[in-house]
C-alpha cells in the first residue's frame, strides 16, 4: 500500500470545517490505525536522515503526519524538507498554505520512496510561519505488502477504453504490476469494475504502452482506478520455427535509457541478445520494466566507448530464481548504420570470420571479384576503360555511404572468402548484389555467408527507419545457387503479392547514334495517371511486385528523397518514368535510372528498363530511337538498355546478351522467406545436391 491507498470518506473534520480550501488541495487524510498496524521491522535515523537528504537532492516531498489525540482518522500534509544531519528536522510548507497548530499537531514525518513507507515520531519543536522543526526520535518504522517498487509517473497522457467509452486522464503512478490512473469527467463513474479496459499510454504525442488490463479497485475520492495488465508477455512478431541465435558478448554491453513512465535514469546490464532483441534481470523489488512498454532513444553501451541508440519495447516478464525477474526486449526500430553495428557485433562473437560493413581492404575486395569470376573477361571489357572512375565508386561506397550501402564478407587474416551487399535503390527497396563466395579451406563459404545473409535480412525489414518496403535480387537464371536460394521461394509460395519474378532481355550497351523519331511518334515524362496506368497494365501481365519495387510515387513529406540521401556521400542516384506514344497512345514505358557508373558491376542501376505494354506497330528501330532520345542523359559511352517482356524482344529480332530476373519480396513476408531459407540452409552438402536434383525432376 502507498500514502494515497489510506484515503478515506472521512477523517479531520474538525479541521477542514475550519479550512477545508487549505487542506484540499496539500494534505490527504488517512487511517492511522491501519498504519500503525502494517509497521513491521524498526529502521535506523542514519537511513532515515540519508533518505531525507535524497528527497532534498532530488528536489521532492515528503509527508508530514499531523493529527488531534482524539481521533485516529488523520492528515498528510506534503511538506519540503532541508538538509538534516542530527535529531533535528527542519522543514517548509508549501507557499500557499497555513498551518493551523491549534487544531493538529507533528505526529510523524514519513516518506513513500514507492518501495516502502518509512514513518518517523516526532515532537514539534518549533512551528512558526512557512517553515517549522521537529525533534526526531532514535528508529523508525517501515512497512511495505508491494511486490515491486511503484513509482510516481512524469507527464504520461493516459486513454482508458471500455466497451465504446472513452476516459481520458494521466498516470499518477506505476509498478511492473499496475498502473493508477486519474480519469477526468463522467467517464470514471461509468466504469465498469467487472470488465476488462484497455490502456493507451503517450508521452510528448508518442506511444509508450498499449495493453489490456483488468481493474483491481477504483478510488471516488481521489477518481483514480488502479489497473493490472492481463498478461506478462506481448506478441509483435509472428512466432519462428528458427530463431536467429543469442549470444552472450563478453566484455557484457548494458543499455541505458530515461524510463519513459517516470523519467528517472535507467541502467542495467544485457544477459544476451540477438541482432534485434536483448534480455536483462532486474530485482524484483526494483523492477521498472513492464510487458508492452516502448522505449524510445534507448542506448546500447559497449565496452570502448560504442553507443548504439534504438528504439525497445518490453515483450515479456518471468521470475527467474529467489528475487529476480527475466526481461525479454524486442528492437523495434533503429538506422541502418546502428542496426549493421549491432549485427557486426553479435555475429562476431560466433563467428570471428564474420564481418559486416567494417572497413574493407578494396585491393583485397578486388583481387576477390577476379578470382571468383564474378568480374569476368566480357564484363571486365566494358569496365576496363574507366577503371579509375570504378575504383573511386566503390571507395566511396564502402568507406563513406552507411546510409544507402552495406556489406557483409567472411574473412581470414585479410583474405576474402564471401561477399555480399546491399544498397537503397529506390525510395523503399533495398537491392541485394554482388554475392560471391570461393572455398575456405574444406568448409563451403558460400553457405555461411547465405546463413550470415538469413540473419542480416531477418531484421533488416522490420526496422521503419531503415525503410525496406521490398527486398530486390537480380540474378541470371541459368545460375544455379540464386535460382535455388531465391527463384525456388518464389515458385514455392506461389503468391505474387509476396514475393515475384519477372524477366528482363539485357542489351549492354551501344554506341549511341541519336536519329529522330518518326512524326506522331513522342517520348515524354509521366504523369501521376501514367503512373496508375503502368500498374495497371502490369497488374494484368504479371500481377506481381515489380512496379510497386521501384518506388515511382517518389519520397512522401516525411522522407528524405533518394538523391538528397546519396549527395550527402557524393554519390549520385535519381530515376523518373518516361513514355513513348504514338498518336496520344502510350506503347511502352521507360524506367530511367541514373547512378554513379558502376555502383553495380553491370550497371542495373545506370541503365534504361523499357515496359512495352502496346507492342502493334513498335519496331526494333522506333524503340531504340526512343532510347537513344535518352541517352544524353548519361556521361558514360555505352547505356545498359533492359526490355521487358522477353517476348517483346523476341518477337521484334533485339538481339540481347543474356535474361535477367527480378526477384521482388514484400517485407510484411519477410518471415516466411526467412524460415525457408533458414530450413534449405539446414541441408548438409549431400542433402542439398539431391534436393536441387529432385527440384530439377519436377520442373520437367
Amino acid at each position: 500500500m502507498g500514502i494515497k491507498e489510506h484515503v478515506s470518506g472521512k477523517g479531520v473534520a474538525r479541521v477542514q470545517e475550519k479550512r477545508e480550501h487549505e487542506f484540499s488541495r496539500w494534505t490527504v487524510s488517512f487511517n492511522r490505525r491501519e498504519f500503525e498496524e502494517r509497521s513491521s521491522k524498526a529502521v535506523s535515523l542514519k537511513k532515515f536522515i540519508n533518505a531525507v537528504n535524497y528527497v532534498h537532492f532530488s528536489e521532492g516531498q515528503i509527508f508530514l503526519h499531523a493529527g488531534s489525540d482524539d481521533t485516529s482518522q488523520d492528515c498528510l500534509i506534503r511538506i519540503y524538507p532541508e538538509p538534516c544531519q542530527g535529531t533535528e528536522l527542519k522543514c517548509w510548507f508549501p507557499e500557499d498554505y497555513r498551518y493551523d497548530a491549534q487544531a493538529v499537531s507533528p505526529k510523524n514525518i514519513i516518506i513513500d520512496d514507492g518501495r516502502s513507507i518509512l514513518y518517523m515520531p516526532v515532537n514539534a519543536a518549533d512551528v512558526s510561519g512557512p517553515s517549522f522543526t521537529v525533534k526526531m526520535g532514535e528508529a523508525c518504522f517501515s512497512f511495505s505488502d508491494r511486490r515491486s517498487r511503484r513509482f510516481t509517473s512524469f507527464l504520461v497522457h493516459a486513454v482508458v477504453r471500455q466497451d465504446g467509452l472513452e476516459g481520458r486522464g494521466s498516470l499518477v503512478d506505476f509498478s511492473p504490476d499496475g498502473f493508477r490512473v486519474d480519469v477526468m469527467g463522467e467517464a470514471f463513474a461509468a466504469l465498469d469494475p467487472s470488465k476488462g479496459v484497455f490502456l493507451d499510454l503517450d508521452k510528448g504525442g508518442r506511444n509508450i504502452y498499449t495493453g489490456s488490463c483488468r481493474i483491481v479497485r477504483t478510488d471516488q475520492k481521489s477518481r483514480t482506478v488502479v489497473l493490472a495488465p492481463h498478461s506478462d508477455q506481448r506478441t509483435i512478431y509472428r512466432k519462428r520455427k528458427l530463431r536467429n541465435p543469442r549470444q552472450n558478448l563478453v566484455p557484457t554491453p548494458r543499455i541505458a535509457y530515461t524510463h519513459p513512465l517516470s523519467g528517472r535514469e535507467v541502467s542495467c546490464e544485457i544477459s544476451d541478445m540477438t541482432p534485434t532483441g536483448f534480455s536483462v534481470y532486474e530485482d524484483v523489488e526494483r523492477a521498472v520494466l513492464i510487458p508492452g512498454m516502448v522505449i524510445h532513444g534507448l542506448s546500447i553501451l559497449y565496452a570502448g566507448g560504442m553507443k548504439i541508440v534504438c528504439d525497445a519495447q518490453v515483450i515479456y516478464g518471468r521470475k527467474k530464481g529467489r528475487g529476480q525477474k527475466f526481461f525479454g526486449c524486442a528492437i523495434v526500430d533503429m538506422d541502418i548504420v546502428s542496426y549493421n553495428r549491432i549485427f557486426d557485433t553479435v555475429s562476431k562473437a560466433g563467428d570471428t570470420h564474420a564481418n559486416v560493413s567494417r572497413e574493407v581492404n578494396m585491393e583485397a575486395l578486388w583481387e576477390f571479384f577476379f578470382e571468383t569470376g564474378f568480374i569476368y573477361p566480357k564484363k571486365y571489357a566494358s569496365l576496363s576503360e574507366g577503371r579509375d572512375l570504378f575504383k573511386n565508386t566503390y571507395n566511396l561506397l564502402y568507406k563513406n555511404s552507411p546510409e544507402v550501402f552495406a556489406n557483409f564478407t567472411y574473412q581470414k587474416n585479410g583474405t576474402i572468402y564471401g561477399h555480399v551487399s546491399i544498397i537503397k535503390a529506390y525510395q523503399r527497396s533495398w537491392m541485394i548484389h554482388h554475392l560471391a563466395a570461393k572455398p575456405m579451406g574444406r568448409r563451403r563459404t558460400g553457405l555461411y555467408v547465405l546463413n550470415h545473409i538469413l540473419n542480416y535480412f531477418d531484421g533488416l525489414y522490420r526496422m521503419p527507419a531503415i525503410g525496406m518496403d521490398y527486398m530486390i535480387f537480380y540474378f541470371r537464371p541459368d545460375n544455379k545457387f540464386p535460382d535455388y536460394f531465391f527463384g525456388g521461394f518464389c515458385r514455392e509460395f506461389k503468391d505474387p503479392k509476396g514475393c515475384s519474378m519477372d524477366q528482363f532481355a539485357y542489351l549492354p550497351g551501344t554506341a549511341r547514334a541519336h536519329r529522330e523519331l518518326p512524326v506522331s511518334w513522342e517520348v515524354s515524362r509521366c504523369s501521376d495517371s501514367d503512373v496508375h496506368e503502368l500498374s495497371e497494365w502490369y497488374e494484368r501481365v504479371s500481377g506481381g511486385l515489380m512496379v510497386k519495387s521501384f518506388c515511382l510515387e517518389g519520397a512522401s513529406e516525411d522522407e528524405e528523397p533518394l538523391g538528397e540521401t546519396y549527395a550527402r556521400s557524393n554519390l549520385k542516384r535519381g530515376y523518373f518514368l518516361a513514355k513513348l506514344t504514338r498518336k496520344g497512345k502510350t506503347k511502352a514505358y521507360f524506367l530511367v535510372d541514373q547512378s554513379n557508373a558502376g555502383v553495380n558491376l553491370s550497371d542495373l542501376l545506370n541503365s534504361i528498363k523499357v515496359m512495352v505494354a502496346d507492342p502493334e506497330g513498335l519496331t526494333k528501330d522506333i524503340l531504340m530511337r526512343a532510347v537513344g532520345s535518352m541517352e544524353s542523359l548519361y556521361r558514360t559511352k555505352k547505356v545498359p538498355v533492359m526490355i521487358y517482356p522477353v517476348s517483346y524482344a523476341d518477337e521484334a529480332g533485339i538481339a540481347y546478351e543474356k535474361r535477367y530476373a527480378l526477384w521482388v519480396l514484400s517485407s510484411r513476408c519477410g518471415d516466411d522467406y526467412s524460415e525457408h531459407l533458414k530450413e534449405k540452409a539446414k541441408f548438409k552438402v549431400g542433402k542439398l545436391i539431391a534436393s536441387y536434383i529432385v527440384s530439377k525432376f519436377k520442373k520437367k
